[in-house]
C-alpha cells in the first residue's frame, strides 16, 4: 500500500517541480501541471497512511513555505528592476516549489504562514533577510550575488530538514526543492562568470560548492 501511494505522490510532485531542471537562460515554464486532479486523493492516502507531524516537521514546512516564498518575491522584483531573464526564470521554478510545500501544508491540514503580499513574512528572520535583499541588490551584480546567497541558504536548510525527518512524503518534496536550488545555484553563478564575477560561497563549504557547480 505505501509503495503504490508513494508512486503516486512522486508522479504528482515531479508534475509540480517540472520547472527546476531548467532554471538557465533558455527555461521555458511548464504551466500545465496536471497535479491539481490527484491532489485531493493523494491528501486523503497521505492523511490515512501516516500520523500527525511531528512539531519540529511542521516547523520545517513553515519555514521552507515562506523560504521559498522570500526567494520568490526577491526574484522577481530584481526582474523588474534589472530585466534579467533568469530572474524571471527561476522566479517561476519557485513558485513551483512554494505550490509543492502548499500541496503538504494543506494535506496535513496546517494553517499556511505565506502572505499573499509581496515582500510581507511572519518569520521575522526572513522578513529581515528580504529586507536587507532588497537594500543590497543596487545594480545588477549585487543582485546576482544575492540570488546565489539565497540557494546557499535553502540548499543547507533543505539539507539540514531532509536528515531531521523519516517522512516519505515531506523527504520527497524537499529532495525535489533542494535539487532545483543546485541548479538555481549554478544559473546565479554562471551569469556571473559570463560578467566576469567570481562567486566565492558564503554558507557552503568548499568542497560542497565546487561538487555542486562542478
Amino acid at each position: 500500500m505505501k509503495t503504490t501511494i508513494l508512486v503516486s505522490f512522486i508522479l504528482a510532485t515531479s508534475c509540480l517541480l517540472v520547472a527546476c531542471d531548467n532554471s538557465t537562460e533558455q527555461f521555458e515554464p511548464n504551466v500545465g501541471v496536471e497535479s491539481a486532479v490527484l491532489s485531493e486523493t493523494l491528501k486523503a492516502q497521505i492523511l490515512s497512511d501516516t500520523a500527525t507531524l511531528l512539531p519540529e516537521e511542521v516547523e520545517g514546512l513553515m519555514l521552507m513555505r515562506e523560504e521559498e516564498k522570500m526567494a520568490h518575491d526577491v526574484y522577481s522584483s530584481f526582474y523588474d528592476k534589472f530585466g534579467l531573464r533568469v530572474f524571471a526564470n527561476i522566479a517561476m521554478s519557485e513558485s513551483k516549489h512554494m505550490e509543492a510545500v502548499l500541496w503538504l501544508i494543506n494535506s496535513y491540514q496546517l494553517t499556511d504562514p505565506a502572505s499573499n503580499e509581496l515582500g510581507v513574512f511572519e518569520n521575522a528572520d526572513i522578513q529581515n533577510l528580504y529586507n536587507q535583499f532588497m537594500a543590497e541588490g543596487v545594480n545588477e551584480v549585487e543582485a546576482l550575488k544575492i540570488g546565489a546567497f539565497i540557494e546557499e541558504y535553502d540548499i543547507a536548510d533543505l539539507e539540514k530538514l531532509i536528515s531531521e525527518t523519516d517522512n516519505i512524503y515531506i523527504v520527497r518534496v524537499y529532495t525535489n526543492l533542494l535539487n532545483g536550488s543546485k541548479n538555481h545555484l549554478r544559473a546565479f553563478v554562471k551569469n556571473l562568470s559570463s560578467r566576469n564575477v567570481v562567486y566565492q560561497p558564503q554558507i557552503l563549504s568548499q568542497s560542497e560548492y565546487s561538487e555542486t557547480i562542478y
